[in-house]
C-alpha cells in the first residue's frame, strides 16, 4: 500500500504477492492488499483465492460523503463495492479490513460511527475497521467515542498509530512536501515526479 492503486496493476501485484510468499517465505495471511476500489477488479482478485487480507479504503459510511472524500467513488457506488467485498470474503474466507481515516468535523461523529455500524451489519460477518486519525487532528475523546459507538454495536475496530509525522513521512506527506518546494529551472523534469500506479 502507498505505492499506487494495486487493482490497476494486478498482474504485477500478483507477481509481487507470489514473490513475497514463495521466495521470501512470508505467509499469505501476513500479506494485505489495499485498494480504494476499482470496478470489476475485486471479484477478479477473489478468483485467485489468495489467503491474504483485502483492505478497502472506505472513509465514509454513505455514498454522498464518500464521493466528497474519495473522488473516484463516483464511478463505484457504495452498495456495489460492499457487495464485491462481501463476495471476496465468501470466496476466500478471509476477512476484509475497512480503512477509515477520521477527519475532524467531516466523518468522525458518533452519528457517522452508528451509520458505519449499520452499513457493516447489512454486509455481514468477516470484517474489521481500521481507524486512522488524520495527522493528529482528532482529539482522543472523540476517537474513543467513535470506537465505543462501533464496539457497542458489535463492530470490531482498531486505532492505528500514525508514524512518520515528525519527519513529514506519514502517508502522502513526502510528496506534498516536495510539491511545496519550487523546482529550479532546467534542473529536474517535472514529469519524472508525477504519480504512477505501482503494485503494493
Amino acid at each position: 500500500m502507498g505505492m499506487g492503486e494495486p487493482m490497476l496493476n494486478m498482474k504485477e501485484v500478483l507477481e509481487a504477492h507470489r514473490c513475497l510468499n514463495k521466495d521470501i517465505l512470508i505467509g499469505q495471511r501476513m500479506i494485505t492488499i489495499s485498494t480504494v476500489g476499482v470496478p470489476n477488479t475485486i471479484k477478479k482478485l477473489a478468483s485467485y483465492k489468495l489467503q491474504s487480507t483485502l483492505a478497502l479504503s472506505l472513509h465514509a459510511p454513505n455514498q454522498s460523503l464518500r464521493e466528497k472524500i474519495v473522488p473516484s467513488a463516483k464511478s463505484y457506488p457504495l452498495n456495489a463495492i460492499m457487495k464485491d467485498c462481501r463476495d471476496y470474503f465468501l470466496e476466500t474466507r478471509r476477512r476484509v479490513s475497512f480503512e477509515y481515516t477520521l477527519l475532524a468535523g467531516v466523518n468522525d461523529s458518533v452519528k457517522h460511527a452508528i451509520e458505519l455500524a449499520e452499513l457493516l451489519h447489512e454486509w455481514g460477518r468477516g470484517h474489521h475497521v481500521n481507524l486512522i486519525p488524520f495527522n493528529q487532528s482528532n482529539r482522543w475523546f472523540g476517537i474513543f467515542a467513535f470506537v465505543s459507538a462501533l464496539e457497542s454495536r458489535k463492530v470490531t475496530a482498531s486505532v492505528r498509530q500514525t508514524r512518520g509525522l515528525d519527519a513529514s513521512a506519514a502517508c502522502g506527506q513526502l510528496r506534498n512536501e516536495f510539491q511545496k518546494i519550487p523546482l529550479l529551472s532546467g534542473s529536474i523534469n517535472q514529469e519524472s515526479h508525477s504519480e504512477v500506479a505501482l503494485a503494493s
